[in-house]
């Protein structure tokens, strides 16, 4: 196991953030790994005509099953919620000397099948940095942005959801329940998963990403020079790869169908803009159905930035939960 050690500084500066550099990363590594990953089926068959074109060696090569991915590729995001072209910039900006070492730790990962094909990268480190970040790229646009506004709104609600927890019950709270591999204990996060050294934050505190992809695992970063951080699963992330639910009939008859749809849409929650496009609605038809289910109790509204998310009450949820039983 690994033991982080917090400060009180340290737990004054737990910190969030939202990568898409992140869930590049992670989709690429679903697709690497997609039979010990049965979550994600649906959306691997969705995305079958967009990854058939995409070369994604060398982020194949330096992705063992277990064992040491280069950091360099996944820095810690630095902005609460980051944007993509700001993070491949950090990546192209890599010293050569650090991608070099974290190249030959890849390679040297036990029985990592990558090890010829690294080999290969070391012999011109720069010619390897701009080659990861293209295939990144490539990823980024054909697998992730176009869902970008889906998936934004799971990582959001997570956010909302462990700030609430953060807020109410403090660190010991909010680790509760984020991952089973971790504890905490006397100012100590305990992760099981791992056998890397403790670390002593040291007043850098503790960044937390969440992830789409990162089901069922957790990921550590405590290495020299980068922001101690942990990656851990986004709640909801399941419902992304699944079709709508359809309004129960008794709902439809009771709220009108497209309000009942809409009712039922927000598991995750969503935006007034992620609602029209996902239903073709016109932007003041979905504003006004969500206007009057407000109105009634039925769904609340929090806004985060410049944007307004749509959530079930409890009222909501029963209502929803009586017309299935």
């Amino acid at each position: 196991m690994t033991i982080l050690k917090f400060g009180q500084a340290d737990a004054l500066r737990c910190r969030f953030g939202i990568s898409p550099l992140w869930e590049t990363i992670s989709a690429v590594r679903v697709l690497n790994g997609q039979r010990h990953r049965p979550l994600y089926s649906p959306w691997v068959a969705a995305k079958a005509d967009a990854t058939a074109g995409l070369e994604l060696g060398m982020l194949r090569a330096v992705q063992p099953r277990t064992g040491y991915t280069p950091d360099f590729l996944t820095p810690p995001p630095k902005a609460s919620r980051a944007r993509f072209e700001t993070e491949i910039a950090r990546v192209r900006s890599t010293p050569l000397h650090q991608v070099r070492a974290e190249l030959i730790q890849s390679r040297d990962t036990r029985n990592n099948p990558g090890a010829p094909a690294i080999n290969k990268m070391l012999t011109d480190p720069a010619a390897a940095r701009e080659g990861f970040a293209a295939e990144i790229e490539a990823a980024w646009h054909a697998l992730i942005q176009p869902d970008w506004s889906l998936i934004s709104r799971v990582l959001e609600d997570d956010l909302a959801y462990r700030g609430t927890q953060l807020t109410s019950g403090g660190l010991a709270k909010l680790f509760d329940d984020l991952h089973p591999a971790l504890t905490w204990a006397d100012d100590r996060l305990i992760t099981s998963q791992f056998r890397e050294q403790d670390r002593e934050l040291e007043g850098q505190g503790l960044l937390l990403v969440p992830g789409v992809f990162a089901w069922p695992y957790l990921v550590l970063v405590t290495a020299t020079g980068y922001q101690p951080t942990v990656v851990y699963p986004a709640r909801g992330a399941a419902r992304l790869w699944s079709d709508a639910p359809a309004p129960p009939d008794p709902l439809a008859t009771l709220l009108g169908r497209t309000r009942a749809t809409l009712l039922v849409a927000l598991d995750p929650p969503a935006t007034t803009s992620a609602l029209a496009a996902q239903y073709g609605l016109a932007l003041g038809t979905v504003a006004e159905h969500l206007g009057a289910l407000h109105g009634a109790g039925l769904v609340s509204r929090r806004r985060t930035g410049h944007q307004v998310h749509y959530r079930r009450t409890d009222v909501g949820q029963a209502v929803v939960d009586a017309s299935v039983g």
